[in-house]
């Protein structure tokens, strides 16, 4: 049976994702059945603005867990201002209560308020269900490129994370907006590619992927744990509780 997983993030970022976490989780990529949510124009006030509605699709379906992810988009080059993020985009990690512009506390909070929402499945209690935050600093392709230049120190960019990332798409996929075939010709093989050492580099050097790794290790117990309440074909909401 496979892992059932909701992805609610920008563009066709959810195929690195979930690549990501399978390499993370030590499982087949193919052991993951995505259930991601496809509207135009899918960029942060979407996917803030849809943080209930998606949380209680993804519930109510059984979703072994979830993942909401979406870039940090600051834009300053910090090995240029010498500062310590864009003050525009603060990074997590920069403060230590609550910042009305971070956009990890704004999702953190929204899927807190949609958790508490939720109708409680028998099998699944909502409090431990993994709900995991990923904002990758800047772009997910800042990730990505830490990691070519770790696999292959000719490429990539390395301290992609203090890097403005007006460049990025075209230094990683040579075109400034990438496509799905680009998505699945370019990131998926490197991630596919890489070594856990590498994967283990790629937390040191990346500290915003650090916090998602973290995250996947911290949750890994229940997402490799039993299949709870979903089967292929099954819907969370209207399978009984199972016997015993």
């Amino acid at each position: 049976m496979g892992i059932l997983v909701g992805f609610h993030t920008e563009g066709w970022d959810f195929l690195i994702f979930k690549s990501l976490v399978a390499v993370l989780l030590g499982i087949d990529e193919r052991e993951i059945v995505e259930d991601w949510i496809d509207a135009p124009g899918r960029g942060w006030e979407f996917v803030l603005g849809t943080v209930s509605p998606a949380i209680q699709r993804f519930y109510s379906q059984c979703a072994q867990f979830a993942i909401f992810g979406i870039d940090n988009d600051g834009n300053d080059d910090l090995a240029l201002t010498g500062a310590q993020e864009d003050p525009r985009r603060p990074r997590h990690w920069s403060h230590s209560s609550t910042h009305a512009q971070c956009r990890y506390c704004q999702l953190d909070v929204m899927v807190s308020r949609a958790r508490s929402m939720l109708s409680e499945l028998p099998q699944k209690p909502v409090q431990t269900w993994p709900v995991l935050i990923a904002v990758p600093v800047e772009t997910v392709e800042a990730w990505l490129l830490e990691l070519q230049a770790i696999v292959n120190p000719a490429k990539g960019v390395a301290r992609a994370e203090s890097r403005g990332r007006s460049k990025f798409k075209m230094s990683l996929y040579g075109r400034p907006v990438a496509a799905r075939e680009d998505v699945e010709r370019i990131a998926l093989p490197l991630i596919r590619s890489a070594t856990p050492v590498q994967f283990g580099e790629l937390r040191q050097r990346s500290r915003s992927f650090a916090m998602f790794a973290d995250q996947v290790d911290a949750s890994k117990p229940i997402i490799l744990g039993p299949r709870d309440c979903w089967g292929q074909g099954d819907s969370g909401a209207e399978r009984p509780p199972a016997a015993g």
